[in-house]
């Protein structure tokens, strides 16, 4: 005897899910150049000593956001199986790379770039949500 299987009467969303998982990943990922780059300074020695401590903070939170937009286009084609959906779901964060490169190479004092970031996220979050509500 076959068993069917049974439709869920809602569907749960599990965008902020995966956003808190690519989340934990970009922090880790930051905190990881931030601890390495003083390594890499000790064994460079005087050549990487050129860099202001601005531009290195900023270089790790560029890295660090590279690896949340990463981690959120793998988890959504896992999760969604659909390659175009996770670019959909990913590209909103996008500017926030274009932002924090920008603030390596142009001195852009951090509260501000943390203010606009934040200000955009709330934006980015709400058309990642929308586009998986499209979805499903």
């Amino acid at each position: 005897m076959v068993k069917r299987r049974v439709q869920s009467s809602h569907d749960y969303n599990h965008t902020p899910t995966t956003l808190l998982m690519s989340l934990f990943g970009g922090a880790c990922a930051f905190i990881t150049v931030e601890s390495i780059f003083s390594d890499v300074v000790e064994s460079l020695g005087h050549q990487t000593n050129k860099l202001p401590g601005w531009q290195v903070h900023m270089g790790s939170a560029c890295v660090g956001i590279i690896a949340f937009l990463t981690l959120l286009f793998i988890l959504e084609a896992l999760e969604t199986r659909s390659k175009k959906t996770a670019w959909r779901c990913s590209a909103p964060w996008l500017p926030l790379v274009g932002l924090t490169a920008i603030a390596t190479v142009i001195h852009i004092p951090f509260y501000l770039v943390a203010l606009i970031g934040s200000i955009y996220g709330v934006y980015a979050y709400r058309r990642t949500s929308s586009v998986r509500r499209l979805v499903t």
